[in-house]
């Protein structure tokens, strides 16, 4: 039967101003500063949405002592995280048809006065930053700025104008809130009381809160790896159909799936967090999991599978989101990461990777500068919590062609922030300090336009990104479930037939390990169907998860915590082995759900083969699988990967898993 774990049905933006006159942790700190002015006043009701869920929101302008002249107005623009779209999109705003969805409206206390309503989706000015295309230049991202202009008449202190979203009055859907909980956020407002367009931003400012809806979705994680008799953390968590923890107080009855372990038969989630944790004692050696069920909702969840052994393993397994963008990128939303990795998604290991760019000559952000770089740092020691949780200090670095995007790690210490305008891989690769700092590439077949491994140093480039939210980039196929086409990122991707994919990369002689990741732009981390990392490492550690990184000890799932094992006589997933026989290949398997097929792929490089065969596959009939295969045909310099299939879907999306690859020495060498 389907996993458990998802039923039922388991299944932003543009905000970087000009200004800084809110909360630290919501906004940069500002390059240049806007004219401010105290004059009017204004509120917002209601003052909260549901998160997705639709409403009509009326912001209201009390014109102050300056009055309002012909020709001026007010600017009034929603916090990006309730404005957030489904993916990292802002709510396309419109005020030219009133029966139509997000439809704006505004309404003056004057009967005298004619109001010009526009939503500006493209705006050099004042509390927006730019419309622009984003970086594979397929889709666009919109913060809209409502702007009202008195066309005819003025307006007198104590005078009001109300700018009403999603206006229900002639028939249109209203307006959906943020896909973002959030606490209370200002919206910006500015006012040109002349009429010569010379807005000020409004000092005391109104704000909007975005709450979760009700719990659709439950998860429950376990380590990876746990010995007889030693106590781990147990964390089940409760999300809306937006993926926000929820905040009410919810009962969760356990009890045991598979293995022998004590555990309290219940527990609670307390107001306000989403999550409890717990402690649980295996008592016997095998594979663990446990039920959970809410006793409110009546969702049903089974854990991720915990390998139970008597002794202490050499290595455990982690689990990492290490592609994630929140509110400091130009295309992203969303402050509270750090707890939803730790507390909702159950990450071991976190990087937030934002764009790293400068603001423009007139001041707006469009990602990470030096300016909040030290802010940014601040954060990642904030939330690490050596043997708990691990944050990486790390950010996007978006190259052009020929080099393609690269996310940049650092081992501890930050190294060089590098404008990705302004850089070539050859260049960062010159300001990073080696053996500190990873550069690792992405979606590397959607680029539009050819991104070749050139230029490669295997010392900072020893990984790379298999499948993330945008999808497959394993080889080229634009009919697998998984391909570009199908992206959960965005409706018009495409899979290019270029050099550019994971299997490319290995038959050019790249060693690189396989991770996955999501490329969140939603500060939503770690959601089990857009992709997860996994690090072999002795501790967790920044040292030992970089560590772990650096030697190649990884795989990457669609998102589900599987747990795979790969040896090639002997040497581990990641390493290279010098033959002495035929190549002996063991595979091992346990799954969050049924196992629908284990295949293992070679290529041998030698006799110039164009592609990876599947030499062997496995047909398993359970959540748990060991395999050996000898393989007749092996010779030195053959280099050989083990890919995981499931039976059963996550939120529709296909769940695999892709283990690093082992090579072996070619003759000679």
């Amino acid at each position: 039967m389907p996993n458990k774990i998802f039923l039922p049905l388991f299944f932003s933006s543009l905000l970087c101003i000009s200004v800084q006159p809110f909360a630290q942790d919501e906004f940069p700190t500002p390059i240049m500063m806007a004219e401010k002015t105290s004059e009017g006043s204004a509120v917002v009701v209601p003052d909260e949405g549901i998160a997705g869920q639709y409403g009509t929101w009326t912001v209201t302008y009390t014109v102050g002592k300056s009055g309002i002249q012909t020709g001026g107005g007010i600017r009034v623009q929603l916090p990006d995280s309730f404005n957030a779209g489904p993916r990292n999109s802002a709510n396309p705003l419109q005020a030219t048809d009133p029966a139509g969805e997000h439809y704006v409206r505004a309404v003056c206390s004057c009967p005298d006065v004619i109001l010009k309503t526009t939503a500006e989706a493209q705006t050099d000015g004042l509390l927006v930053k730019h419309s622009k295309v984003s970086l594979d230049g397929r889709y666009a991202r919109n913060v809209f700025v409502v702007r009202t202009v008195l066309e005819k008449g003025m307006l007198q202190e104590g005078d009001t104008i109300s700018v009403i979203y999603g206006d229900r009055s002639s028939g249109g859907a209203g307006l959906p809130a943020g896909t973002i909980s959030s606490s209370p956020k200002p919206i910006l407002i500015a006012v040109d009381s002349t009429g010569k367009s010379r807005f000020r931003e409004l000092e005391n400012l109104p704000t909007i809160s975005c709450r979760p809806g009700s719990a659709v979705y439950i998860l429950f994680h376990l380590p990876s790896q746990a010995v007889v008799g030693q106590p781990i953390r147990g964390l089940v968590s409760l999300m809306d159909s937006q993926f926000n923890p929820v905040e009410h107080v919810s009962r969760i009855d356990l009890s045991p799936g598979t293995g022998e372990a004590d555990f309290p038969k219940q527990v609670t989630i307390p107001p306000k967090t989403g999550y409890v944790e717990f402690e649980i004692v295996p008592r016997a050696a095998g594979v663990l999991r446990i039920n959970a069920r809410t006793a409110r909702e009546e969702l049903l969840t089974t854990s991720n599978p915990a390998r139970v052994t008597i002794e202490p393993p050499r290595e455990n397994i982690y689990w990492g989101d290490i592609h994630s963008h929140t509110h400091y990128s130009w295309d992203g939303v969303g402050d509270d990461q750090f707890n939803f990795a730790r507390y909702t998604t159950g990450l071991d290991f976190y990087a937030m990777t934002d764009h790293s760019m400068t603001p423009t000559e007139q001041g707006y952000t469009r990602g990470l500068s030096d300016y909040c770089w030290p802010e940014y740092t601040a954060l990642n020691e904030k939330f690490n919590v050596p043997g708990r949780f691990v944050t990486i200090q790390a950010y996007e670095c978006s190259l052009g062609t020929p080099y393609g995007h690269h996310n940049v790690y650092f081992r501890d210490k930050p190294g060089a922030l590098m404008d990705s305008r302004d850089s070539t891989l050859p260049s960062l690769w010159e300001a990073l300090e080696a053996g500190n700092a990873l550069t690792i590439p992405h979606h590397t077949g959607k680029m539009p336009k050819d991104i070749t491994f050139v230029d490669n140093n295997a010392e900072f480039r020893r990984n790379i990104e298999i499948y993330s939210s945008h999808g497959l980039s394993e080889v080229y196929n634009p009919k697998h479930p998984l391909a570009f086409e199908n992206s959960l990122f965005t409706g018009d991707s495409q899979s290019v037939k270029t050099p550019s994919y994971v299997q490319n990369a290995w038959m050019m002689g790249l060693m690189f390990s396989t991770i996955a990741s999501s490329d969140d732009h939603r500060a939503h981390p770690g959601l089990p169907h857009h992709g997860l990392a996994a690090v072999r490492a002795s501790q967790l550690t920044r040292n030992d998860v970089f560590q772990g990184l650096y030697d190649r000890h990884t795989y990457g799932t669609t998102g589900a915590k599987i747990i795979l094992d790969f040896t090639l006589n002997g040497a581990e997933m990641g390493e290279t082995v010098e033959l002495q026989g035929p190549p002996v290949l063991k595979v091992g398997v346990i799954g969050t759900d049924l196992i629908d097929s284990v295949e293992i792929l070679s290529y041998y490089p030698i006799q110039g083969a164009p592609f990876f065969n599947v030499i062997h596959t496995w047909r398993p009939d359970g959540m748990e699988f060991e395999g050996e295969y000898t393989d007749p045909h092996g010779k030195p310099g053959w280099i050989y990967y083990v890919r995981a299939t499931q039976k059963y879907k996550i939120l529709d999306r296909l769940v695999m898993a892709w283990s690093s690859p082992i090579w072996t020495k070619p003759p000679g060498k």
